[in-house]
């Protein structure tokens, strides 16, 4: 990946407030899902309830697909990715607050900030990209650069060494 794709890819990401994540449902058949997010560099999050279908399906396979594609004037070229992660329910302690200051400042709330409690109730899933299409419509029509970005590019600072 180069920088001008980097820039791209987060400058989407800085744009859209929510993505579709596809699951795989335990009989086999794709489950997508609008969910909100936010973004550590590359890495997405996005919260669900603790029960919810979406995290039995990540915790039976953590392969998913997503898109990201911010809101734009008709008249206007698509900028928008697409992406197969891994994603992974998030329990350190660290990184929950780390994603807790990153909802806040994303979606600002009235009265002063209160990171703990912000991420109560909610489960919270993080989605490491290994292959990301970067669609850039301004370049020309159909324009897709397929990016590789395998386990230890897509966020070096918060890199599991657990995951596959």
């Amino acid at each position: 990946m180069d920088l001008e794709q980097r820039e791209l890819i987060l400058s989407i990401l800085s744009r859209a407030d929510t993505l579709t994540v596809a699951t795989v449902r335990e009989d086999g058949w794709p489950q997508a899902t609008v969910v909100s997010f936010v973004n550590d560099d590359l890495d997405l999050y996005f919260g669900t309830t603790f029960h919810s279908q979406k995290l039995e399906n990540i915790a039976r396979d953590s392969r998913v697909s997503a898109t990201v594609t911010p809101e734009h004037e008709t008249s206007k070229p698509i900028q928008a990715i697409s992406l197969a992660a891994v994603a992974q329910r998030v329990t350190d302690p660290g990184e929950l607050l780390n994603v807790a200051g990153l909802v806040l400042k994303k979606f600002p709330r009235p009265g002063p900030p209160a990171p703990a409690g912000v991420l109560e109730g909610v489960a919270v899933v993080r989605l490491r990209p290994t292959i990301v299409s970067l669609l850039d419509y301004s370049r020309s029509f159909g324009q897709t650069d397929l990016i590789e970005l395998g386990d230890r590019q897509a966020s070096p600072d918060h890199r599991d060494e657990r995951l596959p």
